[in-house]
């Protein structure tokens, strides 16, 4: 499928975007389209750039929803998103679930935090400590982490703590198993007085990108894959089976749940509406 050159021609959006495997058959090629910028950061960094006016639209965390100091509304258009076993996003411990109080987590998420103190809460009844931390920046041999560590996105993958952190969770298949629903990890969302043409224009190439990407799903593997430290045919397996890239009714019913967990517990100040853009 060629580049959207005539859709692209029209446009002119800058995009907050995070690189990790996962995000690929959302955002691959984007950047191919003229007129389009793409920039790219941690996910916890996305919303920032709305709120600083560096982008239109950015694949944010699900929680800066929530957390923005600025209005914004989701465009309901495709989602990162996992319906059970996410693969990315795990807990691992060497002492029991149950029993754990302190949790070093992954600084790049805010919604992962969030959703594993929910189901801390919800699953063990615990109250956890969470002590931020850069995985990168952990000693490479696993003997010397913290004890109980939540990493997020390919962090998982390279590092191989089973030996070392016997007890896991993976937080899309707890949330499944809590909830029934698929759980929202990630949304294309922007500042809420964007221009109507611009969120036609966006979810438009949102929407075809992803149909494109789904098609050459091999092909945007075999370009992604060996550069992030994956293996092709696993990479394959978790970008066709692990991740969901749909917007349903179910979805928005998962995202409002989450919300409402989180302001349960005292997690967000308060649950501001959910508030889509019409287009």
């Amino acid at each position: 499928m060629q580049p959207m050159t005539q859709l692209a021609e029209r446009q002119d959006l800058r995009l907050g975007v995070v690189n990790f495997m996962n995000t690929t058959p959302l955002i691959f090629g984007l950047e191919q389209n003229a007129g389009i910028e793409l920039v790219p950061n941690v996910p916890s960094e996305l919303a920032t750039l709305i709120e600083g006016g560096a982008v239109d639209f950015a694949l944010s965390s699900s929680i800066d929803y929530q957390k923005s100091t600025c209005p914004v509304s989701v465009l309901p258009v495709s989602t990162l998103s996992s319906n059970g076993e996410t693969f990315t996003v795990k807990v691992c411990s060497r002492i029991p679930l149950d029993q754990v109080t302190e949790v070093y987590c992954d600084s790049d998420s805010h919604t992962s935090v969030v959703l594993l103190q929910i189901l801390m809460q919800k699953q063990f009844g615990n109250t956890i400590k969470v002590v931020p931390v850069d995985v990168k920046g952990l000693h490479p041999i696993h003997d010397e982490w913290p004890d109980t560590v939540l990493m997020i996105g390919d962090k998982v993958v390279t590092n191989n703590v089973t030996q070392t952190h016997p007890y896991e969770a993976d937080l899309g298949e707890a949330w499944k198993t809590l909830t029934g629903l698929p759980f929202v990890f990630a949304v294309w969302i922007g500042h809420a007085n964007l221009p109507l043409h611009k969120v036609q224009q966006a979810a438009t190439l949102f929407d075809r990108q992803l149909r494109c990407n789904k098609q050459r799903i091999e092909q945007v593997v075999s370009n992604t894959s060996d550069s992030r430290g994956w293996n092709r045919s696993t990479a394959l397996t978790y970008l066709t089976e692990h991740m969901d890239y749909s917007w349903t009714q179910e979805h928005e019913t998962s995202l409002n749940l989450f919300y409402q967990y989180a302001c349960e517990l005292g997690l967000i100040t308060q649950q501001k509406p959910l508030t889509l853009f019409q287009f």
